[in-house]
């Protein structure tokens, strides 16, 4: 290759271009050719960049560049393109003449894009420090479910887990695991689910020291793959897939090693660090997408973020400080978010610096919204995907790892292996092809792919390895909440005090992230529902429900209240009065078993300054409805 040496923008690219071809190709530049190259002069030279084969083939230009990545077995398919595309070839010609011509240009752009140095980056501390933060993250979702597991699908839980896994063998047979995934199946009872957690912990610890990264990263998805399919209505959140489409996808990436350390020589592959980032851009982008095409109002006016702060599932009281912020500046940030989940997302497959952007700009926001809201994991989550915007170069400066550098043999003997090469390139490509059809069929309900395309995201769809996201799509202008009261002689009543959920107006909204409370959260979403149930009956009736008769005589119409069985069950179960249950409560020791049980729904608004200063409550409520009048345990109904 022969290049002009007293270009800086040639030479910035020719250390790139070494990096990738290694040692396959010889870069000498023009001056230092002399003769050897006759009938190429000097002039010749300084036109053009050009590449001289083995067998004494010219290329120049465009074709130069893509004729020696191709011989030394990088990117061969530009090559080919160029061969067989006139479009391709003429529009790489004619950009490569206008960067030949502007030099001066494209050498200020390059220092701004992918600054001094354009080596090829590397991700060994990326993926170091990616699998550590992949394997707390595991050992979070493991550690906050099982505690809470007992009470929610234990054998005397809401949704006793053994009770759905034998109605599953029942119904599916031999099919039931492929249909429902989860190792549950095999191990029946709650000590099986305990089993299955506490062996997620031990494979999260494994990981994280780097003990067999591959086959703990196997073992950890299908662990909580369990557990997803055996928490049913409890682990049906977006972070819960996104944390097993990444997982599996952590698979491929880790090294297969017996002991993986940082100074270990084992290349990444960067067909699988593509996907993990298509991955995070699937996250964000569609994030913003599915904002503006649900076409709610308060998204396209920028107003969202004044309901956000006081209307999310469980607020903290910095969401409360957040709340009183001026509507310009909640325009402000509405629209900055859309900038960082609408533009950002490119950023993640442009050069160095964008990348550098792109991280910084959604792990702010990620931190943002964790100061403000409890999110679980999922934050957390969302940083681990960009770390590996970042490359080793960038890593190096900000903490001082000692970098072991490879040994070029290795490379050089990975690098011959075809068949392997092959095969990750067919499964990125089969990934990237069912992740984009899947996506598509979201947003375009006409668009119909392949049959074989579909039979194939409909088989592998229970195991979550594929999946569509986009957080809050339309937002909730009001804040409804239920309340749940016990009495044991119908006259006098006592409130259900909740750990985290909003109830008591002078109770101070705390942060419990990472630790989700799984119940609490699914009452958030049980409020939107019998808000809408409470809309119904005042329109049909013009009146709240007189008897709890009535209320199960509308609810028996509804054919989506049985999604919302459990509640009736957690009713139930408060009637039993069994501790494991009442172990998801504040005031757990509620004494002996209530007679009569009664639900009420109100709108919660968090006070202003001014209100709190003279009452010192974090809350209001007003627009009491009574959803579900007095019952005993005899008139309860269960979906």
């Amino acid at each position: 290759m022969i290049y002009d040496g007293d270009c800086r923008f040639c030479t910035l690219w020719i250390q790139r271009w070494k990096s990738l071809t290694r040692d396959k190709v010889k870069y000498i530049p023009y001056k230092n050719a002399g003769s050897k190259f006759h009938p190429l002069t000097s002039e010749d030279f300084e036109k053009s960049l050009h590449y001289i084969t083995t067998k004494k083939e010219v290329f120049s230009g465009a074709s130069a560049v893509f004729k020696s990545l191709a011989d030394a077995s990088v990117y061969q398919f530009l090559f080919w393109l160029y061969n067989r595309m006139s479009i391709f070839k003429n529009c790489t010609e004619i950009g490569y003449r206008f960067i030949a011509n502007n030099r001066r240009i494209s050498s200020f752009m390059t220092y701004i894009f992918w600054g001094k140095n354009l080596e090829k980056p590397t991700y060994h501390l990326s993926r170091w420090i990616f699998l550590k933060l992949i394997a707390i993250v595991y050992f979070i979702a493991f550690l906050s479910f099982w505690i809470q597991a007992e009470g929610l699908v234990g054998q005397n839980g809401i949704l006793p887990a053994n009770d759905f896994f034998q109605s599953v063998a029942h119904q599916l047979g031999s099919s039931a695991f492929f249909n429902v995934p989860s190792l549950q199946l095999f191990l029946p009872g709650y000590s099986g689910l305990g089993l299955i957690c506490g062996m997620g912990l031990v494979f999260s610890l494994t990981l994280f020291i780097g003990m067999m990264p591959r086959i703990s990263l196997v073992f950890l998805w299908i662990l909580y793959l369990s557990v997803v399919a055996a928490g049913q209505r409890f682990l049906s959140f977006q972070w819960d897939i996104l944390l097993l489409e990444c997982g599996f996808l952590s698979i491929f990436f880790s090294p297969g090693v017996w002991f993986y350390r940082l100074k270990t020589p084992v290349p990444s592959s960067g067909g699988m660090l593509f996907l993990l980032r298509w991955l995070l851009f699937r996250l964000m982008f569609f994030s913003g997408i599915t904002k503006l095409a649900s076409g709610d109002s308060t998204w396209w006016d920028l107003t969202a973020l004044s309901y956000h702060y006081e209307t999310q599932p469980l607020a903290t009281w910095t969401a409360w400080y957040a709340h009183q912020l001026p509507m310009w500046v909640q325009r402000i940030s509405t629209g900055a978010m859309f900038g960082i989940e609408l533009v950002a997302p490119f950023f993640i497959f442009g050069p160095r610096r964008l990348r550098y952007a792109a991280f910084g700009s959604i792990s702010l926001f990620m931190v943002l919204i964790a100061s403000t809201g409890n999110y679980t994991y999922f934050n957390l989550l969302t940083i681990v995907l960009c770390v590996l915007l970042l490359d080793d170069g960038i890593i190096k400066r900000i903490v001082p790892f000692r970098v072991f550098k490879y040994q070029r043999k290795y490379f050089l003997k990975s690098a011959n292996i075809r068949w392997k090469k092959s095969v990750i390139i067919a499964f990125v490509s089969l990934v990237f092809l069912l992740s984009a059809s899947n996506t598509a069929m979201r947003y375009y309900p006409n668009f119909s792919p392949y049959v074989s395309i579909q039979k194939l995201l409909n088989t592998i769809r229970p195991f979550h390895i594929i999946n569509n996201y986009g957080l809050f799509s339309v937002m909730t202008v009001r804040r409804p909440e239920l309340i749940i009261e016990t009495s044991d002689d119908g006259n006098e009543w006592k409130e259900i005090d909740f750990k985290w959920k909003a109830g008591d107006i002078s109770k101070k909204p705390k942060f419990v992230q990472p630790h989700q409370p799984r119940l609490d959260w699914q009452m958030w979403f049980s409020a939107l529902f019998y808000e809408r149930v409470a809309e119904y009956f005042k329109k049909t009736y013009g009146r709240d429900p007189i008897s709890q008769e009535e209320h199960f005589s509308l609810m028996r119409q509804v054919p989506i209240s049985k999604r919302y069985r459990w509640f009736y069950l957690f009713l139930n179960q408060i009637f039993e009065n069994e501790k494991e249950v009442l172990s998801l409560l504040k005031n757990d020791k509620i004494g002996p078993a209530p007679k009569y049980l009664r639900v009420w729904l109100y709108d919660y608004h968090f006070t202003s300054i001014t209100e709190r200063s003279e009452s010192g409550n974090w809350w209001k409520r007003d627009n009491q409805r009574l959803i579900l009048p007095k019952f005993s345990k005899e008139e309860i109904w269960i979906p």
